[in-house]
């Protein structure tokens, strides 16, 4: 069986050695958050599918969708017949995916994980945008690299103005951070300064063993986000400053629910 990773064997590569070699079955690829198919018959190819959890496209568009992933297992299953039909085959299909690879490798900000999601910043320049833009900024917000780019029409024109937003610093890309609210106790801490939350070492180390990259602290049903330190022997306790205790209305012995995010 032939397999590797793409980010050895790109698919012009792979669909090009296949086409030679007049093959019949399906390329399998299987990245974190997108999962691709594509079936040959007889050296030519003839049906292409791009799914994440939530949905799927068939045709060109999920072909070059796929030509865009830098990185991604892959296998090929010889003789695996293509549930229907969508692409007529021919040497345009390789040059296709060749010209959409090389769309994908000019951007400069659009992340090569897919897995990450889109927010808006916490604090922005004022910037001028196209209605092209604003739509795509408000349908990417809370969504996977992957599942924004799977539903756009275009995805070649998707990424192209999703590395355009995050250029302007209007959108980024994060982690996505699932850890439940841990329930603390408001413990003031005396001194200057504003805008820092202290938590236990424990609980710190925890938060970072899972997210592995710089994050802050929101607190609910506050809603609102501070830095965070580790502080030691504070167990299921937070230290706020003076200062955000009075922004808050909080005091000592106030429950809080704290969730870290990136």
């Amino acid at each position: 069986m032939l397999k590797g990773d793409l980010a050895e064997f790109p698919l012009t590569d792979l669909l090009s050695a296949l086409m030679g070699a007049g093959r019949s079955g399906a390329l399998l690829v299987e990245a974190p958050f997108l999962k691709g198919e594509v079936y040959l018959r007889g050296g030519q190819v003839v049906h292409a599918v791009a799914r994440t959890e939530e949905r799927a496209r068939e045709g060109e568009g999920a072909l070059l969708l796929l030509s865009g992933l830098s990185r991604a297992p892959f296998r090929f299953e010889p003789e695996k017949t293509p549930p229907n039909t969508t692409l007529l085959g021919g040497l345009s299909t390789p040059m296709r995916v060749a010209e959409a690879k090389e769309v994908f490798r000019r951007l400069e900000h659009l992340p090569k994980d897919w897995g990450l999601v889109f927010r808006l910043p916490q604090a922005a320049q004022e910037v001028q945008l196209s209605l092209e833009e604003l739509r795509l900024m408000g349908g990417a917000e809370g969504k996977r690299v992957a599942e924004v780019l799977l539903e756009e029409a275009d995805p070649l024109r998707a990424a192209e103005l999703l590395d355009r937003l995050l250029a302007k610093g209007v959108l980024e890309a994060v982690p996505e951070v699932r850890l439940p609210p841990s329930e603390l106790l408001v413990l003031p801490i005396y001194g200057p300064g504003e805008g820092v939350a202290f938590v236990d070492e424990a609980l710190y180390g925890e938060w970072a063993r899972t997210i592995r990259r710089a994050f802050r602290a929101r607190l609910l049903p506050r809603d609102v986000v501070l830095e965070v330190r580790p502080r030691p022997n504070i167990p299921g306790r937070i230290g706020l400053m003076e200062k955000d205790l009075v922004r808050l209305r909080l005091r000592r012995g106030d429950k809080v629910r704290v969730v870290p995010e990136v």
